[in-house]
């Protein structure tokens, strides 16, 4: 009885990070650096149902120009078809400021429609969902979780896409490339992850990785000075917030 006890809990220890995704509920966190500072974090809930995905998330930035510093916060959520990751409604809410601007993308019947409010003013744009089309929002890394499941690792090679931008309400072409994999060193052990080249088209270029769920820990974008890494990955004591 008590070698099947011990059996037991040795099982569950080991299954333990993934008793969340059992469960339907994942969440993670991430340390997004601007020039090798600690600019902000993003936290994603997210909730797999019998027909979609629901993922929830909460940004907290600090950007600056050099001259001026400004706190930016903002709150999405996204609702994916789970068999196709199609997105079927989308919202960004910002929460700094008094305009509350935001927002809102739904995918119906082959469209893709927009709704966009700032300050006040209201912008309708509409445009039609194309089979090689995704939906990577910028400044929203937890995304490339669904972008990264479009990729056939069985072909690998330079796979395009396009990339609707709610923002702009429009797409651009963007690619990945499967290049290698490596070992990231976590805690005792090390975490295996395969790495792509993303590419915004004619735009910018960096690195994805990815764990063997499909889930994001790191992206570096140089040419932005930007590198987003998963928080349990990210040793704080080595870097800085900007003042």
């Amino acid at each position: 009885m008590t070698y099947l006890l011990a059996s037991l809990l040795c099982c569950i220890l080991a299954v333990g990070s993934s008793a969340a995704a059992d469960s339907g509920t994942y969440t993670q966190s991430y340390s997004i650096l601007i020039k090798g500072m600690l600019a902000g974090n993003e936290t994603v809930t997210e909730k797999t149902g019998k027909n979609d995905i629901a993922s929830t998330s909460e940004h907290d930035m600090i950007i600056t120009d050099g001259l001026e510093t400004k706190r930016m916060t903002f709150s999405t959520k996204l609702i994916l078809s789970r068999d196709t990751l199609i997105p079927v409604s989308y919202s960004y809410q910002y929460s700094t400021g008094s305009t509350g601007d935001s927002y809102n993308v739904s995918v119906k019947d082959g469209r893709i429609s927009r709704t966009l409010i700032r300050g006040g003013h209201i912008n309708e744009a509409t445009a039609l969902w194309s089979p090689d089309m995704v939906m990577v929002d910028f400044s929203v890394y937890h995304q490339y979780d669904y972008l990264i499941r479009k990729y056939d690792d069985k072909k690998k090679g330079r796979q395009a896409f396009v990339n609707f931008v709610p923002l702009i309400a429009n797409g651009i072409p963007m690619a990945l490339t499967f290049l290698d994999e490596s070992k990231i060193e976590y805690g005792k052990t090390a975490l295996k992850v395969r790495n792509y080249r993303l590419e915004f088209v004619s735009i910018w270029t960096g690195t994805l990785s990815v764990d063997a769920q499909d889930r994001l820990v790191r992206l570096t974008i140089p040419n932005q000075d930007l590198e987003v890494v998963r928080k349990d990955l990210f040793d704080e004591s080595s870097r800085n917030s900007p003042q």
